[in-house]
């Protein structure tokens, strides 16, 4: 009961904070392409997206780092903790100085050779991509220390720290705008600086708080290395692969239309990012107590918060989607002053992406509980790089640039079907009961709000259509979430609390 009181609150602290964060980073977004302009912004988008990229993978590479530790706070052996943190300190300083060498390598030959550019931009290109190398590296160095503060739940402490992230970040879109110099080059330094001081804040918030957890204590013994690094290597393919597909589809955009596309789909992939983190942040507060629950022995436990865990999250995330989804032209006209072609269309695709593959959202944190995603992260990690040959062959028939994300939203369509096969595979689990208890209830809540489409022709586009559809889709999908999306012992919680709070209403009167 105490773990389930502990999920709930950390639910609302993740929730909360990426309402602030999310708010805070659509003014930087709309401030930041008037201070660039659309040139800039494209360019940035290509080289220096790698800082916004890092902030999707850091979820995904802190992955390792909190399964151990996870794990072993679940078996109770908390001397072990100090341990795996050891070797995860080493793997990823390892990999934060390989990164360094493919970046100074490969990236500055592609940035020189084959970036399409404006003339005299080349200078500006390196300049910002080396900024951005930096602050990755630091990211990663600051994985190990993150992933202890997420085994630990200590969720208030790291939503503070990214939502001051989050108001610095808009600091610095202002403060360009008042600069009369290389916009784009002050950008990219300020950016990059203000991306490292999460890392350090983690790095002195585990310092102090987990002392004797973080102490240096280099392991000798190859076993723990052997399995971190088979888990970190398969999570690492699974990162690159979404790497692949976000900063790849960047490249192949710039290639057949040039920076100015590349604005476009800048600013629709903000939007993505923010849809992404809403799904990753809300089922973050799951993922240790799955784990935990794993070590312990406890798989019906595990199996129940991965459905409670795929079915809110879809929910929540339906909340800020379903309104942008409705009104994508309208809210881009009030966000940006000039909005570039194929914007809306993008937003649309790559939100209809995310809420699939959110229908999962639970899954992967249970196999990698179990340590067998060999399996798991070789197909969801092809499909991700599978997409970008089939886009390229598309754009060079002549097909509009939008055509890269329905090819995405297709593959995350067919991923659904996939991972439960793969799902029945590796824990044996009982696919029909899956979809029952899940997939079923997703799919009723989004036939009931699907007519809010077709009323939305009734009105002429205006702020009062706006407010009323926003309203308006809230209040369907919440009844839509208790009549078709609970089951009874939920809806009986909801029940009684609502009871409860209506009578402390009634004695405060």
């Amino acid at each position: 009961m105490e773990a389930n009181k502990i999920i709930a609150r950390n639910s609302v602290v993740l929730y909360v904070k990426l309402i602030l964060v999310s708010v805070l980073g659509l003014f930087a977004s709309r401030f930041v392409i008037q201070g660039l302009g659309a040139s800039d912004f494209g360019l940035y988008n290509v080289v220096g997206s790698v800082v916004f990229m890092m902030a999707f993978l850091n979820n995904i590479m802190v992955t390792t780092t909190y399964r151990f530790i996870a794990f072993e706070l679940g078996k109770g052996e908390l001397e072990s903790v100090n341990k795996v943190f050891n070797v995860s300190l080493v793997i990823h300083t390892i990999l934060a100085i390989l990164i360094l060498f493919f970046a100074e390598t490969i990236g500055t030959y592609y940035i020189n050779n084959y970036l399409k550019v404006a003339p005299g931009k080349l200078d500006d290109a390196l300049f910002v991509f080396r900024f951005s190398v930096l602050s990755t590296i630091v990211s990663i160095l600051s994985i190990p220390y993150q992933g202890l503060i997420i085994a630990k739940e200590k969720f208030v402490a790291s939503s503070i720290i990214e939502v001051c992230r989050s108001i610095l970040a808009l600091g610095v879109v202002l403060l360009i705008l008042f600069y009369s110099g290389n916009r784009l080059r002050l950008y990219s330094f300020l950016i990059s600086i203000v991306s490292i001081i999460p890392s350090v804040l983690f790095f002195i918030y585990a310092k102090r708080k987990f002392i004797k957890e973080t102490v240096w204590n280099f392991q000798r013994g190859r076993s723990k290395y052997k399995e971190m690094s088979l888990f970190s290597g398969w999570v690492m393919f699974g990162a690159l692969a979404s790497a692949a597909e976000i900063q790849g589809s960047v490249i192949i955009i710039n290639i057949f239309f040039g920076t100015i596309i590349n604005a476009s789909f800048g600013i629709a992939n903000q939007v993505n990012n923010i849809v992404k983190m809403f799904a990753q942040s809300v089922n973050q507060s799951f993922i240790p107590q799955i784990t935990k629950s794993i070590s312990s022995g406890d798989e019906k436990r595990s199996l129940d918060l991965v459905v409670f865990t795929s079915k809110y999250s879809y929910f929540l995330i339906l909340l800020p989607s379903l309104p942008i989804l409705l009104e994508t032209d309208f809210i881009l006209k009030l966000w940006l002053k000039d909005v570039p072609a194929y914007t809306a269309v993008l937003i649309q695709l790559f939100i209809l992406t995310v809420m699939v593959r959110t229908m999962n959202a639970g899954i992967p944190a249970l196999v990698q509980a179990t340590g067998k995603i060999k399996f798991f992260q070789l197909i969801s990690g092809l499909s991700a790089i599978l997409g970008l040959p089939i886009s390229y062959f598309y754009l060079k028939s002549g097909s509009p640039p939008y055509i890269l994300a329905l090819i995405y939203l297709v593959i995350a369509i067919l991923d659904l079907f996939a991972i439960q096969l793969l799902f029945k595979k590796i824990l044996h689990f009982d696919v029909l009961l899956f979809f029952k208890k899940l997939y079923l209830k997703i799919i009723l809540v989004s036939l009931f709000v699907l007519p809010l489409f077709f009323v939305q022709f009734i009105f002429a586009p205006s702020f009062l259509r706006f407010i009323i559809l926003c309203f308006t889709s809230v209040v369907f999908i919440l009844i839509g979430v208790y009549f078709f999306g609970m089951d009874k012992i939920e809806k009986m919680f909801v029940k009684n609390y609502l009871k409860k709070v209506l009578k402390i209403s009634t004695t405060t009167n």
